[in-house]
């Protein structure tokens, strides 16, 4: 009895290492082709040239906003009083004649919002051609002097500019280290009565813990530790009644709750 032969013959040794071969190239051929392809990547990146094509993307686009007529052509503005408006054309920079499409109104609500006077603030698109920026601005509630210079404050202790001697005389000034963080609340209390802040010729930081009022006719009140409030409360009630804060004294003191301390002038401790 005969052997079968095998109807499919093995490939010679030869051709095997011939495919095995061919193969190894084809895969380094496309590592090589990832490889060049990523360095010239890099080379673009580093060279700077992915940034140039994408702003000459930008700038095309723009342009082609503009002269489809989506360009600024007006900036409006509404809730100025005070601020500078050289200050406000300066942060928002160069907008008329740019498409609108492009205006990052974000940041420049951020550079409206870092002036003094400003604030809040929103900063809008208007199409097909006009920003609209609209301010809140603050209101001054009294003038810091730290090292020799004058800041004018409000009533939380935000710096709004420096001022000169002669300016917001009216206000009240505040003396200390700390003192703008510190007066928001002794402000704030103020406010609630007119006729002691218009009295108030300044709020000196004590300690870092407390403060004295000096009024305008030279007259000091000693305010307590806490509940300053409580203590301005009955002082208030106390001249309603009695005038007293126009009478010839050298100073009140109300930091004991339970005692009310009065020096007249000239008078001996």
């Amino acid at each position: 009895m005969t052997k079968k032969r095998k109807s499919a013959k093995k490939p010679p040794p030869l051709a095997n290492r011939l495919v095995a071969l061919a193969k190894r190239y084809a895969l380094a051929g496309v590592a090589g082709g990832g490889v060049i392809l990523a360095g010239a990547g890099a080379v673009f990146w580093a060279g700077g040239y992915v940034g140039v094509v994408a702003e000459s993307a930008t700038s095309a686009i723009g342009a082609g906003a503009v002269a489809s007529g989506f360009a600024v052509k007006k900036v409006t503005l509404k809730g100025r009083h005070q601020a500078a408006l050289d200050d406000i054309d300066a942060a928002l920079g160069p907008l008329v004649g740019t498409s609108i499409l492009h205006v990052d109104v974000d940041a420049a609500r951020a550079r409206v919002e870092a002036l003094g006077w400003v604030k809040a603030a929103a900063v809008s698109r208007l199409l097909p051609d006009r920003i609209h920026v609209s301010i809140r601005e603050r209101a001054p509630s009294a003038v810091w002097q730290i090292s020799g210079a004058l800041h004018l404050i409000d009533v939380n202790g935000a710096v709004i500019r420096e001022i000169g001697a002669y300016e917001y005389s009216s206000l009240p000034l505040i003396v200390g280290a700390g003192a703008p963080k510190a007066a928001a609340d002794i402000l704030a209390a103020l406010e609630r009565h007119p006729e002691l802040k218009d009295m108030t010729s300044a709020l000196i930081r004590v300690g870092e813990r407390r403060w004295n009022m000096r009024l305008r006719n030279g007259l000091d009140v000693k305010l307590p530790d806490a509940d300053f409030d409580g203590a301005l409360d009955a002082l208030a009630t106390l001249h309603a009644a009695h005038g007293t804060l126009d009478q010839p004294l050298e100073y009140i003191d109300l930091r004991d709750p339970e005692r009310l301390v009065l020096r007249k002038r000239g008078e001996a401790e």
